[in-house]
């Protein structure tokens, strides 16, 4: 039996064809002249509109009155050859709430396109409340005021005007001993406001980075692969020479590296959350798939035809120019697939390069693609080096055997992550901007500094440092001096965990921040 590669690829890369929506619309419940209004905001790239005749904004138990709506503009529209009414920059829109509700469910349904193609139709529900409006008073007498100033914030909506009262004084990424934990708390005791030392970019890093990258290659997501791949490109061996293989092997790492390093701007550049990915529970489903099918071949239940993408091997260069663009592609997927190993290194180099851009240093959106490198280093000596090992015997089948087992643990690894990820997580989704806060606003009714630890079921550096970290005494301890807010971030792309996230740097889980109150 004969499984062809490529499709395996495609499978792999179908998830990250599928984009999200461009359009962000949120619904919000507020005040005007004492009644209760909801507020609509559109936010619009470039060069994209939204219909306003496909915008609807509609509620059960009320009605909803636009108030001074903003005025669309006219375009021609290619799509339907008539002229549209649409809103192509960001709208913010009010509506009055007919009779006044204390809660009120509200539908939003909309449809956008761009210059080259329409967007599905969208439909949102946004569940709002309002707070129950004070009843006139005079000037409160001067005793009364720090008991005001301490009140917390309407709760549908108070989240940022909570968090403005505080200032980030240090933010870390990943999972920390008990040593790096207390030494990141110490680092976050200055002045409100400051974020520790500067980071500075220098050789020193890149070569720490080189290093570090080139370990990355150790890990038990990279290592089973090696043979696999190397067979796959065509590399060692099937090389015909040990420049060609050494060529085949280096195209292959310049895949790795570029992913990283692309990975990093992407992220450091629109604040997009790496490890979504690894959130969704089909991507770790189709990972599980494609490992099981790796390890059978490795038991020769089957045989994985390598030969087709070899057989010009012995042809002129010519007509060799498929294998290096294969080369090229099996890089990249390999460093999305390490994924699950290195995610915790990769988190804390895109932290370290966003921190360094944030601080006018351009020069750490470099890092990303150092840590690539440094994975790449090794595979143009493999690629040509492996032509020199002796012929394969039985030895190497039972090499091949333990790197089936290797695989199959891989395999029940990500076959867990789906299990659990297509179940409802036992905390719910997102904690809710109310509650986010409730809390905020309590910290700062109590006068106390914030440690915010943003997690998610599916984190298993998460779930690894409640097990160690967080149950030391010491770490207890210090932490007693905080208010503890345990963010769950489930689906980091969508609101409101995307703007809290967005709103404190973090790019992967586990982050942890620590706030102070501004004077």
């Amino acid at each position: 039996m004969k499984i062809p590669i490529i499709c395996c690829v495609l499978l792999l890369a179908a998830p990250l064809a599928l984009g999200a929506s461009p359009f962000e619309v949120t619904a919000t419940a507020s005040r005007q002249d004492g009644q209760p209004v909801v507020q609509l905001a559109l936010k619009i790239p470039a060069q994209h509109f939204i219909y306003v005749e496909h915008l609807k904004m509609s509620a059960a138990a009320a009605q909803l009155t636009p108030l001074q709506p903003a005025a669309p503009k006219k375009i021609h529209d290619k799509f339907t050859d008539e002229d549209k009414e649409v809103y192509g920059a960001d709208t913010l829109l009010t509506y009055r709430v007919t009779p006044p509700a204390a809660q009120l469910e509200v539908q939003v349904e909309f449809q956008g396109c761009n210059d080259s193609m329409c967007f599905f139709p969208e439909k949102k529900t946004f569940s709002l409340a309002w707070a129950a409006q004070p009843a006139p008073t005079t000037a409160p007498p001067a005793a009364d005021h720090a008991r005001l100033a301490a009140a917390p914030a309407d709760p549908a909506t108070g989240w940022t005007a909570e968090a403005d009262r505080f200032a980030v004084a240090a933010t870390a990424a990943g999972y920390l001993d008990r040593e790096k934990f207390l030494a990141f708390l110490d680092g976050a005791g200055g002045p409100a406001g400051q974020s520790g030392t500067a980071e500075v970019f220098s050789w020193g890093l890149v070569l720490l980075f080189l290093l570090g990258g080139f370990l990355l290659n150790l890990t038990p997501c990279v290592l089973p692969m090696i043979p696999v791949n190397l067979a796959i490109i065509g590399a060692g061996a099937r090389s015909g020479s040990p420049r060609r293989g050494f060529l085949l092997g280096a195209t292959y790492g310049l895949g790795m590296a570029l992913a990283y390093g692309a990975l990093g701007l992407v992220v450091v550049l629109t604040g997009a959350k790496f490890g979504a990915l690894n959130a969704s529970p089909w991507f770790n489903a189709i990972i599980a798939a494609v490992f099981v099918v790796m390890a059978l071949a490795m038991f020769d239940v089957f045989h994985v035809d390598l030969s087709r993408f070899q057989g010009n091997l012995g042809a002129p260069d010519a007509k060799r120019r498929g294998t290096f663009g294969l080369a090229f592609t099996m890089g990249i997927v390999a460093a999305l697939l390490a994924g699950a190993c290195v995610a915790p290194v990769v988190f804390s180099v895109l932290l370290l390069a966003g921190k360094m851009y944030a601080q006018g240093q351009p020069l750490g959106l470099l890092l990303p693609f150092v840590l690539g490198l440094g994975m790449a280093l090794p595979w143009p000596v493999a690629g040509a080096g492996l032509a020199f090992l002796p012929k394969p015997g039985g030895w190497m089948n039972k090499v091949k055997q333990a790197f089936g087992v290797l695989i199959l643990v891989l395999a029940a690894y990500y076959g867990y992550m789906a299990y659990g990820l297509f179940r409802p997580p036992a905390g719910g989704g997102n904690t809710p901007a109310a509650e986010f806060a409730r809390q905020l606003a309590a910290a700062r009714a109590a006068g106390k500094p914030v440690f915010i630890d943003f997690w998610a079921t599916w984190c298993k550096n998460c779930h690894a440092m409640d097990a160690t970290t967080f149950k030391d005494p010491a770490v207890v301890q210090r932490l007693a001096a905080f208010v503890v807010i345990k963010y769950q971030a489930e689906k980091p792309n969508e609101e409101p965990a995307k703007s809290i996230l967005d709103r404190y740097g973090a790019v992967g889980l586990p982050t942890y921040s620590v706030l102070r109150l501004k004077p």
